[in-house]
């Protein structure tokens, strides 16, 4: 089925594209939810009556998502789980209990924009992408632990893993630098010589002799 769509879509189009999708994925969720019109001529008037009201709520969208973006680089997410000896937690992290989180620090994340393929069922620290809007997606830390204070070792030892990477970037840039790129200052004064000697610089030196 061909639709218009009245929202971006990440992959499959922007508002006011005309695409082609499943007839299923149309009928029971494009079409109830509003969220695209059937492509035929009738439609095609009405968009182009509603297309600026549609850029423009999506332009507030668009920054709404950036703020709570912004927000969220800046929120660490904790969760503390029970784990046998191996690491294996008595349980999961699923993107439900991530927008649970989000929700009590008065962050409101759907689960069906966090970007997790599976339950997070191990102890560690993970990245996880989360699609604010079809234009904007950030990445958040989740750091799984038994207790506050391994959440904290965890973080430190990220950190140290991180460090060293840095630094053996920096080498290896370094090492493969051509080395007819590599500035050398030389200075390019050079010490007078005598055929750099004038005639006034000789009397001068007479002079200072007597």
């Amino acid at each position: 089925m061909e639709v218009i769509l009245l929202e971006s879509f990440d992959k499959l189009g922007k508002i006011g594209d005309t695409v082609r999708v499943k007839d299923g994925f149309a009928r029971n969720y494009l079409l109830p939810q509003k969220k695209a019109l059937r492509a035929n001529e009738t439609n095609k008037k009405h968009y182009e009556g509603i297309k600026e009201d549609l850029k423009l709520k999506n332009n507030k969208l668009i920054a709404d998502s950036k703020k709570t973006s912004d927000i969220l680089k800046k929120t660490e997410l904790i969760f503390i789980r029970q784990a046998s000896d191996s690491g294996q937690l008595y349980g999961s992290v699923s993107p439900k209990d991530i927008s649970i989180h989000l929700e009590e620090k008065k962050i409101i994340v759907p689960s069906s924009s966090i970007n997790l393929t599976s339950p997070i069922k191990n102890i560690g620290i993970f990245d996880v992408v989360i699609k604010l809007h079809a234009e904007v997606s950030v990445k958040v830390i989740l750091n799984v632990a038994t207790s506050q204070e391994n959440a904290l070792e965890q973080k430190k030892s990220l950190e140290i893993k991180n460090e060293k990477k840095s630094l053996k970037r920096n080498e290896e840039k370094i090492d493969s630098k051509d080395p007819s790129e590599i500035n050398v200052s030389v200075s390019n004064e050079k010490e007078p010589l005598k055929s750099d000697i004038t005639e006034e610089d000789k009397n001068i030196f007479d002079d200072e002799k007597i």
